[in-house]
């Protein structure tokens, strides 16, 4: 069975690095989802692990001319059924321009309509975030799109679109459940206790409001959301967590933050259940 999985997001939303370090979590086979065998070509994979390891989170991939896909069998239990999982390497710049546009590019909705989930990211404190606007002025910019200057494109209204995008074009999972999409707020490790109590629901409520309400009014998608911290911490601004990253690697580093039964957020050391969830598996 094949599943491909698209990730989006604007520049800076986190996609890169999460690929980078969900690939050690596959390969170790602690989570929900383990590496089948070997992928053939993880060359890019490999390239963000080791700014990872080397105490520094990877560059963004600005360009879209020299894609390099991440392909890989998943399998929830060791011998068992394995899901093919294809992760489009698309850059944000790209989804920011679509967004901007109005219009999903043919090599987009193609990638798009093959997938069956996805993941849709945003940054806490991203510095490329193009701070909300007021709820009546963003909700006008949406009936715009395509004739304003995409570098001021609100974040919240880039993500409304790319919902849309989700909405009219992944296919439905097997036995025609509905498309699962994992929001996945990531740099979640800086927010404090409190807004780390409260979840990222309620932040992106109060950061992003119209996106938030967009969220809670979509029929045709399933959505669950997530808070993500790739290594634990802040490799840029916290010393001891790059410290100790160099000198002890990746392992036990990470986690994702989901909601239980009982409406209170935990830590979760599984990396892999963003994608997990998304597939179903």
């Amino acid at each position: 069975m094949s599943n491909s999985i698209v990730l989006l997001g604007g520049p800076d939303s986190g996609k890169t690095n999460y690929v980078g370090r969900v690939w050690p979590a596959l390969d170790a086979g602690g989570g929900r989802l383990h590496a089948a065998r070997q992928p053939e070509d993880i060359r890019f994979v490999l390239d963000v692990t080791d700014h990872l390891n080397s105490g520094s989170f990877a560059p963004r991939s600005e360009h879209a001319d020299d894609r390099r896909d991440f392909e890989v069998a998943v399998a929830t239990v060791k011998g068992g059924e394995e899901t093919n999982i294809v992760i489009p390497d698309i850059s944000g710049e790209l989804w920011l321009s679509a967004a901007a546009q109005g219009e999903v590019s043919a090599e987009l909705m193609e990638e798009m309509r093959s997938a069956s989930g996805a993941l849709l990211f945003v940054r806490v404190q991203s510095e490329l975030a193009v701070r909300p606007l007021d709820w009546v002025t963003s909700k006008r910019m949406l009936g715009k799109l395509g004739n304003d200057d995409d570098r001021g494109l609100p974040t919240q209204v880039m993500l409304c679109e790319l919902v849309r995008f989700l909405e009219a074009t992944l296919a439905p999972r097997h036995g025609g459940q509905r498309p699962r999409v994992s929001v996945v707020v990531s740099a979640w490790d800086l927010v404090d206790p409190e807004t780390f109590k409260l979840g990222p629901k309620a932040w992106l409520g109060r950061e992003y409001p119209l996106f938030a309400g967009r969220l809670d009014d979509i029929e045709g998608l399933d959505i669950r959301v997530f808070g993500l911290s790739v290594v634990g911490g802040d490799l840029k601004a916290d010393e001891s967590c790059r410290d100790d990253v160099q000198e002890n690697g990746l392992d036990g580093r990470g986690w994702v933050a989901a909601e239980d039964d009982g409406g209170t957020w935990r830590r979760d050391l599984d990396l892999t259940w963003p994608i997990a969830w998304a597939v179903g598996v």
